[in-house]
């Protein structure tokens, strides 16, 4: 077999990031739990529907303060019960960060037990990689689907990033407001520029960021997909809706535009429009890949996630596999594992029998039994 980019050694690495330890209380069907994690591998082994991916959507939730399948958040709060709560103690450190879902609230986020002001303040501080049956979006789904992945991906890299997005969507939420409010009113020029400029300025970066990040995931992800395919090539690139690439452009588009948009009833132009594009020997991956293909793509491109993030962190994220290898051949499976392997940090993989993560993780991983909520085995 020959070594990919991502099948290299961790020389002198010592950073990890991940979690010591987790406490869920009224999480989705989580009475109540603290489980303690080994810094390397991590099984949850159990039939399905015992909760194996609910604990393994908590950690998500730490990560990115979303849930893993998009619901809102009173549904991941257990029945009768008014709020849930994720806590979470960082690897290697004295760190603690927290989650907290209310019924008809805003989630609310604490670090070592301060609230923060956003629940986004809290992204970047525990770096994941997750690759659940969701992730089939990405090769299926809806372009605000692969735009979700960007953004989520950038701003746990790069916090700049993330202020960047916000001060977008909230400029671009305030010209759309002015555009439904000129269907019934007067609206001057003056109004529309403020946030016009915002959005440019913004704008401007965000796209600058995504294309220089899926210029990074597009090599190891044709790398990857190359050993675990079929002889085709995957193809990753970052799709502009428009050619207004700097801050000029974007602005003079921007106001040109506002009569189409007005029609429109939304801005037609920037980087909330864009989308990756992924390709199988030059065929779109949405509308002519098979299953197959589609799964193995996505597997790759993740793989690459894991590789960039640890290259641009100096540690690698958190990999969290929920129920992944027993869709996988044998081969496949045999490859996924050996990128594990070599690239990973902690890792929590979710399986229905321990040991159909194979012989060489389970020989170093610590196997948790998952029953109607309850773990055995900490």
């Amino acid at each position: 077999m020959r070594e990919s980019t991502l099948l290299r050694e961790k020389e002198g690495e010592t950073r990890r990031f991940g979690l010591d330890r987790i406490e869920l209380k009224s999480f989705r069907n989580y009475e109540a739990l603290s489980l303690g994690l080994d810094r390397g591998f991590n099984i949850l082994a159990g039939p399905n529907a015992q909760g194996k991916t609910n604990l393994l959507e908590a950690m998500a939730l730490l990560s990115t303060t979303r849930l893993l399948r998009g619901q809102k958040d009173g549904e991941a709060i257990l029945d009768d019960q008014h709020t849930a709560r994720v806590d979470g103690e960082l690897l290697d450190s004295h760190t603690t960060i927290a989650v907290q879902l209310e019924r008809g609230i805003r989630k609310k986020v604490f670090l070592n037990g301060l609230g923060l002001p956003r629940a986004s303040d809290l992204i970047g501080r525990l770096p994941c990689v997750c690759m659940t049956a969701e992730d089939m979006t990405l090769a299926r789904g809806e372009p605000s689907h692969r735009r979700l992945f960007m953004d989520l991906d950038l701003s746990a890299l790069y916090p700049a990033y993330l202020n960047h997005l916000t001060l977008y969507k909230r400029a671009l939420e305030q010209r759309n407001a002015l555009l439904r409010r000129a269907e019934h009113h007067e609206v001057g020029q003056e109004q529309y520029e403020p946030w016009e400029d915002q959005i440019a300025t913004h704008g401007s970066i965000l796209r600058r960021q995504r294309s220089q990040y899926i210029s990074q995931l597009a090599p190891p992800a044709a790398e990857n997909h190359a050993l675990m395919g079929s002889g085709e090539s995957l193809t990753v690139s970052y799709l502009l809706h428009d050619s207004l690439t700097d801050i000029e452009q974007l602005r003079t588009g921007l106001a040109q535009g506002r009569a189409a948009d007005l029609h429109r009833g939304g801005t037609g132009v920037g980087p909330h429009r864009d989308d990756l594009g992924l390709a199988i020997d030059g065929k779109d991956l949405r509308l002519f890949g098979s299953q197959g293909q589609q799964r193995t793509a996505v597997i790759a491109l993740k793989l690459a996630v894991l590789l960039t993030g640890r290259s641009e962190l100096g540690a690698p994220p958190l990999l969290l596999l929920d129920d992944i290898l027993s869709d996988l051949d044998e081969r496949r499976r045999a490859l996924l594992v050996e990128a594990v392997l070599g690239n990973a940090g902690q890792a929590v993989l979710t399986c229905t029998e321990a040991s159909a993560a194979g012989k060489l993780i389970l020989a170093q991983a610590k196997v948790f039994e998952v029953r109607k909520g309850t773990v055995i085995g900490h």
